[in-house]
């Protein structure tokens, strides 16, 4: 609206016609100062609809002027085609900030269909954002994989391995289930590597990944402890079924064929197995299973001492070299159930 009480308002100019009053007083609303054209001049605010024309034009003005200073807050109570078309617009970039602000928080799926070259911007740049995230988080996933992995085996680094199996441990604990930890140690490794050098080393070490994944439950969790020392938690499993499991696997190591470069390299390990008690949930668990991990591995340095290609726990050997044969498929071992793709799991 008009303002008639501001003191600097546009006169007509002396001997001008009332239409070029009015044409000189709408150009004056929309390229001049707001105190230049406030005020109705005296020889045309008598022409009908010019007060409505007025209004109209102001309301032009402030929504362009607020649009131009990117407030989309602004109100206008004028109609009309004009009016409408900003109204529309500030509608279009109210979306369309809300939009590049769910973009902001994450949410990539977001695309326009308004406003013509800008909306073609906003959903590329949407897509390009979308793509790269996907790719960030791809690469993010795969390099912490990696590090979660040792490289020459894959098998679970100690640091990953401690956090799976916490959280496992920490899974079954208010059930007060029982869990088992296996560690093994390949027998006379250094005459390996100074028999057929580091590299049969290494394929050997490779081997005996892949050999205990594939007699292993698909919840059981394996890794490379150290050089040529390995470590199992069997979860929901009790001593007695983990000694069996370790002397299968002292078994197979026996059966098992490495060659390399023309040559069958002999391997066999020794075992120490130590239960881990879950029955009170109140105690810390990162202490029990350090204790457990401490405790297996004193196993088995006694299986080492004992005469090596030993299963050991509680401090005695569960078998000798001669122990156990493995079932043929014939015979299927009450201890063996079958994985499905044909391997065998330890229970």
């Amino acid at each position: 609206m008009a303002h008639p009480n501001d003191t600097e308002n546009f006169y007509a100019r002396e001997g001008s016609s009332q239409a070029e009053d009015v044409i000189n007083y709408v150009q004056a609303i929309l390229s001049r100062s707001t105190a230049e054209c406030s005020a109705i001049p005296e020889n045309i605010r008598d022409i009908p609809g010019i007060e409505k024309l007025s209004s109209l034009l102001f309301g032009i003005r402030h929504m362009t002027n607020a649009l131009s200073k990117g407030d989309l807050d602004c109100s206008c109570s004028e109609k009309g085609y004009v009016i409408g078309s900003l109204k529309s617009l500030q509608a279009d970039l109210r979306h369309m900030t809300w939009q590049a602000r769910c973009i902001a928080r994450g949410d990539y799926q977001h695309r326009v269909n308004f406003l013509g070259d800008f909306s073609t911007a906003f959903n590329t740049m949407a897509e390009e954002l979308d793509k790269s995230v996907t790719k960030l988080t791809s690469l993010s996933t795969e390099y912490k994989e990696m590090s979660n992995r040792d490289a020459l085996t894959g098998l679970l680094n100690r640091r990953a391995f401690t956090n799976q199996a916490l959280d496992a441990l920490q899974e079954h604990a208010e059930r007060c289930s029982q869990a088992v930890i296996i560690m093994v140690d390949l027998d006379y490794f250094k005459k390996i590597n100074d028999t057929w050098g580091h590299a049969c080393g290494d394929e050997v070490l490779r081997q005996t990944a892949r050999l205990l994944l594939s007699r292993l439950r698909e919840e059981d969790i394996c890794c490379r402890y150290g050089g040529e020392e390995f470590i199992l938690l069997l979860p929901h499993t009790d001593i007695q079924r983990g000694v069996c499991v370790a002397e299968q696997l002292r078994q197979n190591f026996i059966e098992s064929c490495i060659v390399y470069d023309g040559h069958s390299v002999p391997v066999t390990a020794s075992f120490g197995v130590n239960g881990v008690s879950l029955d009170n949930p109140q105690k810390c668990l990162n202490s029990v299973f350090d204790k457990a991990v401490k405790r297996a591995d004193k196993y088995l340095y006694a299986a080492k001492r004992g005469g090596r290609n030993k299963v050991v726990s509680n401090e005695r050997a569960f078998s000798s070299p001669t122990a156990v044969r493995r079932p043929t498929q014939s015979e299927p071992s009450s201890d063996v159930a079958p994985r499905p793709g044909g391997q065998e799991i330890g229970v």
